[in-house]
């Protein structure tokens, strides 16, 4: 009889262990598993950031075109220094681009240029999700009328 009660005590301890490790082993497993979320999650909210870093990156190269296309004009040139404030790139985005052409400054033919282009976040317009600033110095050949970025910098 004694036997029988022992047997029991030590085959309902067993048990008691068996059911903490099955217990720890699926702890484990959420664990590994809501860490394996996050990070999918994390990685696809990286995915999207970069798509529209990259838009509103090309939005500020477009404005530079955009300021040596106005350069053309000797009428523009005359009239500097030209500033345009939140141009929307096309009607279905939130993209948005400002440009400034200043005067010369120290060479009569360097003008400064600076492109900031950004996203807006809800049609706010202070509220912006990401940036992009572009300064260059664009160069005028007044014998040739040939313009060249001289150079460009990111901001």
């Amino acid at each position: 009889m004694d036997e029988m009660k022992s047997y029991k005590r030590r085959f309902s301890s067993q048990r008691g262990m068996a059911m903490l490790a099955v217990l720890f082993v699926v702890i484990m497993i959420a664990i590994v598993t809501s860490d394996f979320i996050a990070r999918s999650a994390a990685s696809l909210a990286s995915g999207r950031n970069l798509c529209i870093r990259n838009e509103v990156d090309y939005a500020a190269w477009g404005a530079l075109e955009a300021a040596w296309a106005l350069m053309q004009d000797p009428n523009v040139r005359a009239a500097l220094p030209y500033s345009a404030v939140a141009q929307q790139l096309d009607d279905t985005s939130q993209i948005y681009y400002e440009l400034s052409i200043e005067c010369c400054g120290a060479d009569p033919n360097l003008y400064p240029v600076e492109c900031r282009a950004y996203k807006r976040v809800n049609a706010d317009i202070k509220a912006r999700s990401v940036q992009s600033v572009l300064k260059a110095d664009l160069k005028v050949d007044p014998n040739s009328m040939q313009i060249w970025y001289a150079s460009i910098r990111r901001q």
